[in-house]
Parts: C-alpha cells; sequence; structure tokens
C-alpha cells in the first residue's frame, strides 16, 4: 500500500475491473455448482418431456460431489420446487429425497468418450474426470443406487436412445417403488 505524501494526502486503492476471483457467472448470478447448457437442454428435452420429477445438481454429501440429476418414482409426495440456471427442479435442501436413479451428463471430450478420444491420448484432465467418475460409481454401488451415464453425443444425436434408456431405468425405479411401498404395510 502506499503512503501519503506532502503532495497526495489521498491514498487509493487499486481497483481491479472484471470479475477477477469472483463466482459469478455470465449473466451476473452466483453460480453454485458447475452447470453447462448440455445439462439445462437435457433437463428440458428429456427429464421434462418425461415428466420425471427431479433434483439439478443432487449433491452426495459423503464424497462432496454432486451429480447432475437425481430423479425420484416416489410420485404422491409435495416436493418444494427451486429454479437453478433456469431448470425447475426439486430442492434437495428443502426436505428428505431418496433418489431412485442417479443421471450423470457427460460431455463426449471432459468425460473422455471412447469413441471420440483414444485411451492414450487423454489430457490430464480428462484422467481426472474419469478418476472423479470411477468415484461417483463406487459411491452409487455402495449405496444401491442405480447411476444412469448418458454421453453427448447420444444426447445431440441419439435421441431415442436416450429416451429408451430414461424409460428403463424409470420403469425399473416404478417397479422398486412398489416394492418398498409394499414392504412398508402391514401384511
Amino acid at each position: 500500500m502506499r503512503q501519503a505524501s506532502k503532495l497526495n494526502s489521498k491514498i487509493r486503492k487499486k481497483t481491479v475491473k472484471g470479475n477477477h476471483g469472483s463466482n459469478r457467472g455470465k449473466r451476473g448470478h452466483k453460480q453454485e455448482f458447475g452447470t453447462s447448457k448440455l445439462e439445462c437442454d437435457f433437463a428440458h428435452e428429456y427429464l421434462d418431456e418425461l415428466g420425471l420429477k427431479y433434483v439439478y445438481q443432487f449433491e452426495a454429501k459423503g464424497i462432496k460431489r454432486f451429480f447432475d440429476f437425481a430423479v425420484t418414482a416416489e410420485e404422491n409426495y409435495p416436493y418444494k420446487y427451486k429454479i437453478v440456471e433456469g431448470v425447475e427442479s426439486i430442492d434437495q435442501d428443502a426436505q428428505m429425497f431418496i433418489p431412485s436413479f442417479l443421471i450423470e451428463v457427460d460431455g463426449d471430450y471432459y468425460h473422455g468418450n471412447p469413441d471420440c478420444v483414444s485411451e492414450d491420448k487423454l489430457s490430464p484432465m480428462q484422467k481426472h474426470n474419469m478418476y472423479v467418475d470411477k468415484l461417483k460409481a463406487e459411491w452409487c454401488a455402495l449405496h444401491s443406487i442405480p447411476l444412469l451415464r448418458i454421453w453427448e453425443h447420444d444426447i445431440r444425436k441419439n435421441p431415442k436412445k436416450v429416451f429408451e434408456m430414461l424409460g428403463e431405468y424409470s420403469l425399473t425405479a416404478m417397479k422398486r417403488q412398489k416394492i418398498l411401498e409394499n414392504k412398508r404395510k402391514p401384511h
């Protein structure tokens, strides 16, 4: 910090223009997690189209990581909703939420899609993302929650395949939910 001199008795602090070091997105509002246009498009084009109830950016507190979407088969619960990055989803913090299955939307380049990137040419970032993906898969297996991984290529070029996968996982989740409800009933 500059010292005051006889000629300049006011001390001015240097100001930095721009949003260096801030956690603000392009639109100026605070981003809580890393979101992408691919995830928002997926939510609108697939999950909303199918009428699924989901949490956007589901937090796995045990590993301090976020899953892109957590879908529930619980239809009769009066969930509270919030809007995050233009996606209306269930508010995870407002109530207890038990996911029926989790969805990870993986970008072809960033997550090293084997159809797009050869394994010997992976960047350190791609290797790190693959490590995090493995960590998330292990967490799901440990908690007996099915994990559906959908590649960017399929979302953009093969919507029929994505709808089939979502339909299959949703049907399995609904069957699993009915079994759990029957176990809770007194016999």
